[in-house]
């Protein structure tokens, strides 16, 4: 028998004498270490039943090997199956040591779990823009970084999640940021944690920005890299989003998009008016206002996208002005088209007429 086999017979023993009740499961996890370490093929974390089975955990060093027997709850386990914490603790899992059926089949549903999210498109594409959205918080504090230790480590956490965001939407996963195409095709099961053979699509000069990261010497060639690494990432993703349903609205959508257009028609006039008087700011600033909500009805009734700011010219905000009009004409056409009246009157007199 072999060291690695006694370890975790010594382990099992353990949990059984004395603490029988308060273990759920002990697994191993392959790949997770180097190959000459041993830690990939015995133990690696335990799943505690009860507050008392936390005490199990221990870290030592035998023969120059570390070891760390740590607890790793349910819901650890469960935020894995989401991908909010490490897949291949679930994936790349070998149970060792169950308590009972019951403990077993919960993590195995678990792992199907996994796999299921990783099937859903709907799914790998809110957490890949997810990871998009951590990678760009850090980028928030490269930009003013100038050290190059700095600006290497933020560079690196910045492409793990980048990588993350990739492998999710080839419908896999990545526990480490990839430099290269033969990092990514490694299919040494030694070496899991590093490399991910199935993400065979990547964004545009994903790899060759990615080594830029490794070889630049100069703290402005990383971030140059890193800013086109973001933008690629971020286009491959959007160029991917789920087709949603764009079924015909029903008579309740309309009504909410009459709504919307009523409680937004004032600054349709307050448009007009800074035009009209020449008033910049103001006009920039309720334009700014408009295209963001126009970019919100797009994606909410359906409709095409409109494009307001383009036509802003600080030195003719008629333009401004006309474009607007337009767009609002083209709001009123599409609820017309749908027979949903607007709730509009000529005066007050007129709406008092109506309304007592």
């Amino acid at each position: 028998m072999n060291e690695t086999n006694k370890l975790t017979d010594w382990v099992i023993k353990k949990i059984k004498k004395e603490y029988k009740d308060d273990v759920a499961l002990l697994l191993a996890v392959h790949g997770h270490n180097t190959a000459d370490d041993l830690h990939g093929i015995v133990f690696d974390y335990f799943v505690p039943a009860t507050e008392r089975g936390n005490e199990l955990a221990e870290t030592f060093i035998i023969d120059g090997v570390g070891h760390d027997l740590y607890p790793r709850t349910w819901e650890r386990l469960e935020a894995s199956a989401s991908l909010s914490d490490m897949a291949i603790v679930l994936d790349g899992a070998e149970i060792l040591y169950a308590r009972s059926d019951d403990d077993r089949e919960r993590f195995m549903e678990l792992k199907r779990c996994l796999h299921e999210n990783l099937n859903n498109p709907e799914f790998v594409y809110g957490k890949a823009l997810e990871y998009m959205d951590k990678a760009l918080e850090i980028y928030r504090t490269l930009i003013f970084e100038d050290r190059l230790y700095r600006v290497r480590s933020e560079a690196g956490c910045i492409h793990y999640y980048l990588t993350k965001a990739v492998a999710v939407m080839n419908h896999s996963y990545a526990e480490e940021p990839i430099f290269s195409k033969e990092q990514a095709d490694n299919d040494d099961p030694d070496s899991r944690m590093y490399h991910c053979p199935k993400m065979q699509q990547v964004p545009d000069g994903f790899y060759e920005n990615a080594n830029i990261l490794m070889t630049a010497k100069e703290p402005e060639q990383i971030k140059e890299a890193v800013l086109l690494l973001l933008k690629a990432t971020r286009e491959f993703i959007l160029e991917r989003e789920p087709k949603k349903d764009t079924g015909v609205l029903d008579e309740t959508d309309y009504r909410n998009m009459a709504d919307w257009y009523q409680e937004l028609s004032l600054t349709w006039r307050r448009i007009r008016y800074y035009c009209t008087n020449n008033m910049v700011e103001p006009a920039y600033c309720d334009a700014l206002y408009l295209q963001e909500e126009l970019l919100y009805a797009a994606q909410e009734y359906h409709i095409e996208e409109m494009n307001l700011l383009d036509f802003f010219d600080a030195e003719n905000l008629l333009k401004l002005r006309e474009r607007a009009d337009a767009l609002e004409n083209r709001i009123l056409e599409i609820l017309a088209g749908h027979n949903t009246p607007v709730n509009s009157y000529e005066s007050i007199e007129a709406f008092l007429k109506v309304r007592g």
